[in-house]
């Protein structure tokens, strides 16, 4: 075959895959005309509809009013008449046939009602499908709507407080554990007295047990395969078929509304319904059992808190471990899962050590420093900062961070967080902190304890395999 054959045989091909894409493309549009003009011409059988509704009920009332004034100027003839029998019982049978076609008209007018308002419905069906296909905002009762979460979350900050406990009388503080913690979570203050420290006890450890549930997810997400990493798969799943619907957005051609929005929607069908069966109670073969995630991790977390804070009452001890469950299975759920139905996804912060304070992002501890003092500096965040496009212009906040503050900074690592031109502003020299990305599901180690993260969520994931296999 020449060149020129060949040459001619490819602009055959081409003009064929034109002929064919204009084909498809005037059948597109032959279809988007022909639902249009469906879509026109229910609105127009809807005006007539209404129209023949004005006009019947207008005739009947004009119908009605004339039978009102036959059946009284009958009853006037009846009156001026001798009571012949034969004309009574003629007008007598005019009545009622006036009646009964009254009673006609009245039917007739509520089944040409009872028509309207199908076709009103099947109009607003149609025109109201596309919206809900493409709409991400949530319904005022959803359980995830951001009133409730932002309700969730603080009940939350206040049961890991009641887990923590007062630290009164009859709770002893290992004050060396709780010094190695302050430092570990870079608060340079010294403690000495658990009386006069009780505020800062308190808060490193609302900020321990977060941090050691954090670590306890990040290593059960990285894991997936069997039953027990049930939730773990369907966070996987979503997170690539997400990815894929975005791909096909955005490198196939098509018209449709919905394609821009699939992987959002995706995104909060399935996290709505994790935020609901997520890490509940397990059923199968007829039997109901803990989740063994939250078996397992509410006896280390219990352990490891009963290290740091000695409860002398048994009773109240019990009442304190009994929170563990409840809490890992809240913060889980709140931070993984709850946050990706929201759109778009909520984030959080924690607020590094010698920043200065802002009341915009943050919540003092109560009883410190009442005067405005604009000269204070976080010594400890123990309730991370919550809310919608953080680092934007103009970031939404659901929940303020709770720090405890000091009135004088350490100058060598002086931090602040500031408005500039409406923007949230984290300036820092050498300490930075761990941020787990719940939007893309990435682990990024930032921090000089980046090895030390890592080797701790390897632990987790190998106690992760090895408990497996118990269940």
């Amino acid at each position: 075959m020449t060149n020129k054959q060949k040459l001619k045989e490819l602009e055959e091909k081409k003009r064929i895959k034109e002929s064919q894409e204009k084909r498809i493309k005037e059948f597109e549009e032959k279809r988007i005309q022909e639902f249009e003009e469906e879509n026109d011409k229910l609105k127009t059988e809807v005006n007539q509809l209404n129209e023949i509704h004005r006009i019947l009920r207008l005739e009947n009332q004009k119908q009605l009013q004339e039978s009102q004034k036959k059946i009284k100027s009958q009853e006037d003839k009846l009156r001026s008449l001798e009571f012949n029998e034969k004309e009574i019982t003629r007008l007598r049978k005019e009545k009622g046939t006036l009646y009964q076609e009254n009673l006609d008209l009245k039917k007739e007018l509520e089944e040409l009602k009872q028509k309207n308002a199908l076709l009103k419905d099947e109009a607003a069906n149609y025109q109201s499908a596309l919206g809900i296909a493409t709409n991400t905002q949530l319904l005022d009762d959803d359980q995830n709507h951001e009133v409730k979460l932002i309700t969730d979350i603080q009940e939350l900050s206040d049961k890991i407080k009641d887990y923590v406990t007062s630290l009164k009388e009859g709770i002893v503080v290992n004050l060396i554990e709780i010094q190695k913690l302050l430092s570990h979570y870079r608060c340079s203050t010294k403690i000495k007295d658990q009386k006069k420290s009780r505020l800062l006890i308190q808060a490193v450890l609302q900020r321990h047990v977060i941090e050691e549930i954090f670590s306890y997810a990040i290593g059960y997400f990285k894991l997936t395969g069997k039953h027990y990493y049930l939730e773990s798969d369907i966070a996987h799943s979503e997170h690539w078929l997400s990815i894929l619907l975005d791909d096909a957005a955005k490198s196939r051609m098509g018209n449709d509304d919905v394609s821009h929005v699939a992987s959002a929607k995706l995104r909060q069908q399935i996290y709505s319904i994790l935020s609901n069966r997520g890490f509940e109670n397990i059923f199968r073969e007829g039997e109901a059992y803990e989740h063994p995630f939250i078996d397992f991790y509410k006896n280390r977390l219990n352990s490891i808190m009963n290290q740091l804070r000695i409860i002398d009452d048994n009773q109240k001890r019990i009442d304190s471990e009994n929170l563990a469950a409840t809490i890992i299975r809240e913060v889980v759920k709140i931070f993984w899962f709850r946050f990706k139905v929201q759109e778009p996804v909520v984030q959080y912060k924690w607020i590094p050590y010698n920043t200065r304070a802002n009341k915009r992002f943050m919540m003092f501890t109560e009883g410190i420093f009442e005067n405005d003092n604009e000269n204070l500096y976080v010594d400890l965040c123990y309730f991370p900062l919550i809310g919608r496009d953080l680092m934007s212009d103009n970031p939404k906040i659901y929940t303020s961070a709770k720090v405890m503050v000091r009135e004088t900074p350490i100058r060598e690592h002086t931090q602040q967080y500031q408005i500039n031109q409406g923007r949230v502003v984290h300036e820092h020299t050498q300490h930075q902190i761990i941020m787990y990305n719940h939007a893309n599901n990435i682990t990024l180690p930032t921090t000089n304890n980046a090895q030390e993260v890592r080797n701790e969520n390897q632990v987790n994931s190998t106690e992760e395999k090895s408990r497996c296999s118990v269940y």
